[in-house]
């Protein structure tokens, strides 16, 4: 077993003097480095909290009825305005069917009235009153040779009355001939188009009435999420206000953590928050306070403090989920000094956070302002954030070089060439970058 142990022994050191061998024989890799710092600042302490969804809501029925489609399962995404459930709605759609017809039937009404007679209608009328002229005219004629007669004694009074009778009824159908003409040249009258266009808004409310009922039939998600539980199922009876699903919006989560009485006057909205999440230990998250809820738990004595943090979604799926434990370290205690790095100094991903620190040769930067250095991997131990920095515990001393850009692919041993970091270009992610 001891000899075992020694081959494998020797076979690790020739492999790792071979990397670094061969690390050094490659080109060295341009990176941007800063300096480790130190400062006066309350020390992170750490405190339980919940991951929780940043919305959740359980969504109902707006109307009575049975579930004809429910296209949805538990742990699926939904977009703002997807279908989750319909509800039968054949009656509604016959109904909205008949009223769509009386609409148009009332609409086809109000427009012949705004449009007028035709001209056709307006010459029949002209026709129908000449004929009655024709024929008044005729009468009369009549109605005065009867009344010769009459002084001559050569007809009778019955005679005369009844030509004076006739003669009466056709200025009369004349008139009413002249009146058709009147209308028919004016057209509808204003109160008539009125009354046409109010029976059109009528129709068009009943149309509008059956088309929400329609609409409630079909229930929706109220923003991007996840189905995190269903209440019905396909078939099944759902009165108004039954639930149909419950949505969660994951994009975001909040982690509630309570937090003593005698660190809450520490904390102030805004401030970034260090996450360790059960679940999701391969990554280091940058959190902001976003509430502080005024009222503590009478027992505890602890106050709600609610922390947003932007989620991972990788192959469809969130990687923080409602109801993870968390651990949010907060800046509260007594100030002290404290080491920091540049939040882009982690490497993340594997079984600890670490930095590679940058070992500066002893040759002049060329004419670029390139330095020459090799890096080593250094695993860290983190604490509390302090702005575009997090508090590191470890072997790290304050001027050391870590290299906060293009560390992504780095080996232990690897040559590389670094200038330093601007000021102000330290960048700030809510998730910490992995390699």
């Amino acid at each position: 077993m001891n000899r075992r142990m020694s081959e494998s022994f020797v076979v690790t050191v020739i492999l790792t003097f071979a990397s670094i061998a061969l690390a050094q024989t490659q080109a060295p890799s341009p990176v941007v480095v800063a300096s480790v710092e130190q400062t006066e600042r309350a020390s992170g302490q750490a405190f339980v909290g919940t991951v929780l969804p940043a919305r959740v809501s359980d969504v109902g029925s707006a109307v009575d009825g049975r579930v004809s489609q429910l296209p949805i399962e538990e742990g699926q995404y939904v977009s703002a305005g997807d279908s989750i459930a319909e509800l039968f709605r054949a009656l509604l759609e016959i109904e909205l069917t008949g009223a769509l017809a009386e609409l148009e039937r009332r609409r086809q009404v109000l427009q012949e009235m705004k449009n007028g007679s035709r001209p056709e209608e307006i010459e029949q009328a002209q026709a129908m009153l000449a004929g009655l002229a024709a024929r008044l005219e005729y009468m009369q004629g009549r109605f005065k040779r009867f009344s010769k007669l009459a002084e001559r004694g050569t007809t009778t009074t019955d005679e005369l009355h009844d030509a004076q009778t006739e003669v009466q009824q056709a200025e009369a159908l004349w008139r009413a001939g002249r009146a058709a003409l009147t209308l028919s040249e004016a057209g509808p009258r204003a109160e008539q188009i009125a009354q046409s266009a109010a029976a059109v808004a009528v129709q068009e409310s009943e149309v509008d009435r059956i088309e929400d009922q329609l609409s409630k039939h079909t229930i929706r998600a109220p923003f991007d999420g996840w189905v995190v539980e269903r209440f019905t199922e396909q078939g099944q009876w759902i009165a108004r206000g039954g639930l149909v699903a419950r949505i969660a919006e994951l994009d975001r989560v909040k982690i509630e953590v309570q937090v003593p009485e005698v660190h809450i006057a520490s904390l102030v909205r805004g401030t970034e928050v260090r996450l360790e999440i059960n679940g999701a230990e391969a990554q280091t998250w940058i959190g902001t306070i976003e509430n502080i809820v005024p009222q503590a738990d009478l027992l505890s004595r602890s106050f709600p403090v609610q922390v947003l943090v932007t989620n991972q979604v990788i192959d469809g799926q969130p990687v923080l989920r409602g109801g993870l434990l968390a651990r949010a370290w907060m800046p509260v205690g007594r100030r002290g000094s404290i080491t920091v790095i540049p939040k882009d100094a982690l490497v993340l991903g594997g079984t600890a956070p670490m930095v590679y620190v940058v070992t500066p040769s002893k040759d002049a930067p060329n004419d670029a302002g390139e330095s020459t250095g090799v890096v080593n991997a250094v695993q860290v131990e983190l604490g509390a954030t302090v702005k575009e920095s997090v508090e590191v515990r470890g072997i790290l001393e304050p001027g050391t070089l870590v290299v906060v850009r293009g560390n992504e692919r780095l080996r232990s041993g690897g040559a590389v060439t670094f200038l330093p970091l601007s000021p102000g270009k330290t960048r700030s992610s809510a998730v910490l970058k992995q390699p």
